[in-house]
């Protein structure tokens, strides 16, 4: 059911706790958008009450994903689940105190709004370091960092050296991760989960590829987040923005066109749920594969008896001849 985009004016105290997700990455391009359309879209998917902000009001790339989705729903006249979904615009205020005193305060405000009617809150961040980011960052359960499988995008998480493949430093970036870190433990004792996914991971076993796997595993022992294996080079998870549908969506539909690539990508969307490690997820995830073995395990039931059956008419028209 869509749920119309609301101003982040006149919020009031949560009335519960909600799970908030962060997208995060200081790069564009590196599948922040499409990760976090193809979570808010699972996690409706699996009866979870989902919250969403925008927190890049510059370019809107999840905005303007959620607005296609809501034009194919009214021309097409289907039914699609919908997040509860707020944009936070950049301050106006010139002196920096007043504008990061403002963006703090829509930001908290807008937070507990969607915290009081939401499971989760999914935050997509800018491609660029913000004010409003870093605090996006500073109040998650969870920060996922989606890079693309090359060595420029690795560059984002720390300086390595070309020669040795050793790690010189953590990047800004991981820095600021960590500083949040401390700023959430803080202000309410919280911890942050911080898991790296890897994009765009080529099936050819290529001798970048293992160096770029060995200086990951390296850096996640040192920065101190988990590796998530991500999304691969696969077209339909991009081509699907103008429609503002998912790879969820079109299983979900069964269409005829369904092929190999959408099924392999549906499961690396599953695949992901369960890399967050979050109980209440963990736990509709469980449910939800019980009773799809249930219903699997009536099919295979009934096809011995569609073919027993199938078997006597032919016994019966072969003594009728």
């Amino acid at each position: 059911m869509n749920q119309p985009i609301f101003s982040s004016s006149g919020m009031t105290a949560p009335a519960k706790k909600a799970y908030v997700i962060v997208l995060g990455n200081e790069k564009g391009g590196s599948g922040k958008t499409t990760t976090g359309m193809h979570l808010i879209i699972s996690l409706l998917r699996l009866g979870f009450n989902v919250g969403s902000m925008d927190i890049d009001s510059r370019q809107r790339s999840l905005s303007r994903y959620l607005e296609n989705r809501r034009q194919t729903m009214l021309k097409e006249g289907v039914d699609l689940p919908q997040p509860q979904h707020v944009i936070i615009q950049r301050s106006p205020f010139n002196i920096v105190q007043d504008a990061e005193e403002d963006e703090r305060d829509r930001f908290t405000k807008a937070l507990e709004k969607l915290a009081s009617v939401n499971d989760f809150i999914v935050i997509d961040s800018p491609g660029s370091d913000t004010f409003l980011s870093r605090t996006a960052h500073a109040y998650a359960d969870t920060v996922i960092t989606p890079i693309n499988d090359s060595f420029v995008d690795l560059d984002v998480l720390a300086t390595v050296d070309g020669q040795t493949m050793k790690i010189i430093r953590p990047s800004i970036y991981s820095e600021m991760v960590w500083e949040q870190k401390l700023q959430r433990a803080k202000r309410d004792g919280g911890s942050i989960e911080w898991i790296v996914m890897r994009n765009r991971l080529s099936n050819i076993d290529a001798k970048n590829k293992r160096f770029i796997t060995q200086v990951s595993i390296e850096l996640s022992r040192r920065i101190g987040f988990r590796l998530a294996p991500g999304f691969s080079e696969r077209v339909i998870f991009r081509e699907m923005f103008l429609q503002g549908l998912t790879v969820l969506d079109i299983m979900e539909a069964g269409s005829g066109s369904l092929s190999m690539s959408h099924i392999a990508a549906r499961q690396e969307v599953r695949d992901l749920l369960k890399m967050l490690q979050i109980p209440l997820l963990d736990e509709r995830l469980a449910k939800t594969s019980a009773e799809s073995t249930k219903i699997d395990a009536e099919k295979e039931d009934e096809a011995p008896v569609a073919v027993t059956a199938s078997v006597a008419v032919k016994q019966d028209v072969a003594e009728l001849a």
